[in-house]
């Protein structure tokens, strides 16, 4: 299990640069391309659509055939679109239908490689196994801003495209290389009614709202943690501040590597919902705060980012542990699609409604509207909480 899970999770790793590395050279595309923030935002969420749009359709395949091949086609893709970025994006239209194409890549990842780990893991460890699992997400994403923080000098931004599109390439060939076998754990069932309204339960849609909101702080905030740190090094006067906010952002995001093993380790302990729920509080808190502190000093904002960064995704795997322990067996690959496609649609629109409030108004009030709108969280955590019996594994 352990060799299998470590694979997955080194060629997760590769494959997620691809997920922000337009995030990570945002500032200098939209200076180049006259783009403006909600222009921008909008770039950052049609790959969120077209995450959303292939998903389901990859989450449903996983469940007929070897989750290997969704994972492997779709880091090629993912690599090769981020590839002809470099090559073809010249303005607003062409960076929106490349970066569609690295968001159906992208989908064929994330889920196939969470069904192989639920059904590799015992039950006991599943929550440290997906905390790893999401943590190589994570720390995947933040390194194409790490990359660029560094090399965005030297190797300009279609450089920092390109290494980050090139690593999508080497997942797909560790995947292709990798030993799962060919008829793993695959399930006959068919795309019916009958087969939504087993992955469609009350229990599975409180998990899967919870999700959304969870997603819906978390993927605006790390699309945008880089032009905010970038921002206030820029306004506090600071040489180089693109690579020192983008290297700023990179850390916060990656400390999310740890935050989610911690994360899934304390729910196999203490309950999913309960740990859920000191996390989902924490983040709504600074959501709240951070964006009245870009005139701050150094001292008072880091502590904040990095809580946040923490505290933003330490709770994430847990929703999806918690799916694949109240899902039907035969059914966990389409019912984390489900979770994914809720989730992800969320996605679509918190990074351009963060762009147009910060057009019109403010760090503060974007960062703020997006954490009254998580409430919707913990609220599905409660009733949840009212609606489950003790034969659900962990769940309390």
């Amino acid at each position: 299990m352990n060799r299998l899970l470590w694979i997955l999770a080194i060629a997760q790793f590769l494959a997620m640069q691809v997920w922000f590395n337009f995030s990570a050279v945002m500032p200098i595309v939209e200076t180049e391309w006259g783009l403006s923030p909600t222009q921008s935002g909008i770039i950052v969420s049609f790959f969120h659509i077209g995450y959303v749009a292939a998903v389901f359709f990859y989450s449903f395949l996983s469940d007929k055939y070897n989750p290997k091949y969704s994972f492997m086609y779709g880091a090629a893709l993912a690599g090769v679109s981020g590839i002809l970025f470099v090559f073809f994006a010249e303005g607003f239209t062409s960076a929106l239908l490349l970066r569609f194409l690295s968001g159906v890549g992208i989908a064929g990842i994330y889920v196939p490689g969470m069904k192989i780990v639920a059904q590799i893991a015992a039950p006991r460890e599943r929550g440290a196994a997906m905390g790893i699992y999401v943590g190589s997400l994570v720390v995947g994403s933040g390194f194409s801003l790490l990359v660029s923080g560094l090399l965005i000098n030297l190797v300009g931004w279609q450089g920092v495209i390109f290494i980050t599109s090139s690593s999508a390439l080497i997942a797909a060939g560790m995947i292709y290389f990798s030993h799962i076998p060919a008829d793993f754990q695959i399930q006959g069932n068919r795309l019916s009614f009958a087969l939504l309204k087993r992955v469609l339960t009350k229990k599975n849609l409180l998990v899967n709202i919870s999700y959304t909101g969870h997603c819906w702080e978390l993927y605006a905030m790390w699309a945008w943690i880089g032009p905010f740190m970038v921002y206030y090094f820029a306004s506090s006067g600071v040489d180089n501040s693109i690579g020192l906010g983008n290297l700023t952002a990179s850390v916060v995001i990656m400390v999310g590597g740890l935050a989610t093993f911690a994360g899934g380790k304390l729910s196999d302990k203490f309950g999913r919902l309960k740990i859920i729920n000191v996390f989902i509080w924490i983040s709504i808190a600074c959501s709240l705060v951070i964006g009245w502190l870009v005139a701050a000093p150094l001292w008072l904002l880091l502590p904040v980012v990095f809580i946040y960064g923490f505290a933003i995704i330490a709770d994430s795997p847990i929703y999806n542990t918690s799916l694949t322990e109240i899902a039907d067996e035969d059914v966990v690959g389409t019912s984390l699609g489900i979770q994914s496609v809720m989730g992800f649609s969320a996605t679509i629109f918190s990074p351009v409604l963060f762009g147009v409030l910060l057009d019109f108004y403010h760090w503060g009030a974007a960062f703020t509207v997006l954490g009254l709108l998580t409430f919707i969280t913990p609220v599905c955590i409660w009733l949840l909480k009212r609606s489950i019996s003790t034969k659900d594994i962990n769940i309390e």
